[in-house]
């Protein structure tokens, strides 16, 4: 697969396309309206905008196709719902084959401040960094994060653990985060048959092990709404915390976690097993215990269903072709 990225890039070199963001969308119309905007407005301007609409019906590709119109640098996947981490494998895919050395990735819920993308890249450049992430703060109260890091909770105090800027080893994927081209020729794209929930951290550590460096750069800025994952103290803390979800989620992150800790966290796999059947058990519910073992047993061995290894299996788009997909792909500017 990596090699297939080299002959893309090869092949599309005399595009100029040195930075392609991409946005991932399913009816958020609202919210992609800002981000696009955010986007479009930054100083420099990305060379390609690939927006990913997977399988709206709020009116979102009708939207698009006006924003075409405006913005000669748009380009629009529309495909089924596959996930957030099949819309990724094809938002990256098809940046990949347009030769884009940086691609700039976000979901549409996210508000990129300006100046965001230049200090991204200057920080990217000046340190080497493979992955380089804004400071995601809080859309409700800027003075927080988004997403706890390292510990800090607070724009102020994890600013303060900066050096040079960059906070060396944190990065919240794929929240306006830069990546550069190599870190796809290494180690190839988003694992999309986990569908949602634990394939950006997977891609992390799949990078990590791989000796990419990431870091999250203080003075960019991203905003995004404040991370709403319930978790609740078990056993009063002693056996950590789990993740309280809706039942229609809770297979792909049993499974996504099984698959992570056998893969990279063999240490996490007897805690995890202990503290969610206690979980499970202490409320009395054995439907729940019975998915969680099947789920997070499955993981373990790379065993997924056959509906989510059939998205794994499909051909990548060719976004400089868009005949190879009719109906599927617009925008190519000309």
């Amino acid at each position: 697969m990596s090699e297939a990225i080299r002959q893309q890039g090869r092949g599309e070199s005399g595009t100029g396309v040195h930075v392609a963001a991409v946005i991932v969308t399913h009816n958020r119309l609202s919210l992609l309206r800002g981000c696009l905007a955010a986007i479009h407005a930054q100083e420099p301007r990305p060379d390609r905008i690939v927006v990913v609409d997977n399988g709206s019906s709020d009116g979102t590709a009708e939207w698009l196709a006006e924003q075409q119109r405006r913005i000669p640098e748009l380009l629009v996947v529309r495909q089924a719902n596959v996930g957030s981490a099949g819309a990724y494998h094809t938002a990256f895919d098809t940046a990949l084959r347009l030769g884009a050395r940086w691609i700039w990735s976000t979901d549409d819920d996210g508000i990129p401040a300006p100046g965001a993308l230049a200090e991204l890249l200057r920080q990217g450049e000046r340190h080497r960094l493979d992955m380089v992430g804004p400071m995601v703060v809080a859309a409700e109260d800027r003075d927080d994060l988004a997403f706890n890091m390292q510990g800090h909770s607070t724009a102020a105090t994890f600013t303060a653990a900066a050096e040079d800027g960059i906070v060396p080893g944190a990065i919240a994927l794929f929240n306006g985060t830069l990546l550069n081209r190599r870190v796809f020729e290494r180690i190839g794209n988003i694992k999309r048959e986990m569908f949602i929930w634990g394939d950006e951290w997977e891609f992390t550590l799949r990078a990590r092990r791989a000796g990419l460096k990431d870091g999250t750069a203080v003075h960019a800025l991203h905003v995004h709404p404040r991370n709403r994952r319930t978790q609740r103290p078990l056993a009063g803390g002693l056996l950590g915390t789990v993740e309280e979800m809706p039942a229609n989620r809770a297979p792909f992150f049993f499974r996504n976690m099984g698959y992570i800790h056998a893969t990279y966290e063999p240490e996490s796999i007897r805690r995890m097993m202990v503290k969610y059947t206690l979980y499970f058990l202490l409320h009395r519910d054995l439907a729940g215990l019975r998915g969680f073992w099947s789920n997070y047993r499955a993981g373990l061995h790379d065993r997924y269903p056959d509906d989510l290894m059939a998205l794994a299996a499909k051909r990548p788009i060719a976004a400089d072709s868009p005949a190879s997909m009719p109906g599927a792909i617009s925008g190519k500017r000309a």
